[in-house]
């Protein structure tokens, strides 16, 4: 091999290596990717979807928007948990929750039925401008819990879109700012 050959070699290995560096320090700071291990957020993300984070969604809790899927860490039991909901409630709002019922400060969400899938009907959720898919299933058995919250600051008030199947706000209460992670890219 020629001297132009082995600079050619020698440039394309400081390539690789500084991408790869790219890809770790990229890793580390800013992205984060997770695997979604049940069917909370159906039908947009079912059990087994694969998703990117931005790790420097937030700097600060007004940076939170209704209808950001969030990615957030908390305790239960001694054991630490991710979790990846869909933010709906924000700090001051007041939420409350029955059944298919979602209202923000007296206001009834909007939920337009669109088709049946895997034995769920699926409805076009829109509060304000924001609008977004979420499944409910006639079927299900255990219920959530209804809920009647007002927004601490500073905290948000989470759901599945799988409505009838998540553990998420109404289980636990609204998730502190502190706790999120990051904001699916």
């Amino acid at each position: 091999m020629g001297r132009i050959g082995k600079i050619v070699i020698g440039i394309m290995v400081a390539g690789s290596a500084a991408a790869l560096v790219a890809l770790l320090v990229a890793r580390i700071f800013f992205i984060n990717f997770y695997r979604i291990p049940q069917n909370g957020m159906f039908p947009g993300l079912p059990a087994g979807s694969r998703l990117f984070v931005n790790k420097r969604a937030y700097s600060v809790p007004s940076d939170v928007k209704r209808g950001d899927i969030v990615i957030f860490r908390r305790e239960e039991n001694g054991r630490r948990y991710n979790y990846i909901w869909r933010v709906v409630g924000l700090p001051g709002e007041r939420i409350e929750t029955s059944g298919r019922t979602l209202t923000i400060n007296g206001q009834a969400v909007q939920q337009e039925p669109l088709r049946d899938l895997d034995g769920k009907t699926v409805y076009r959720e829109e509060i304000g401008s924001t609008a977004y898919e979420v499944a409910f299933d006639a079927a299900q058995k255990n219920r959530p819990p209804d809920v009647a919250v007002t927004v601490p600051p500073d905290h948000f008030f989470v759901l599945g879109d799988n409505r009838l199947n998540a553990r998420d706000s109404r289980m636990f209460g609204p998730i502190p700012f502190s706790t999120i992670l990051g904001r699916k890219m």
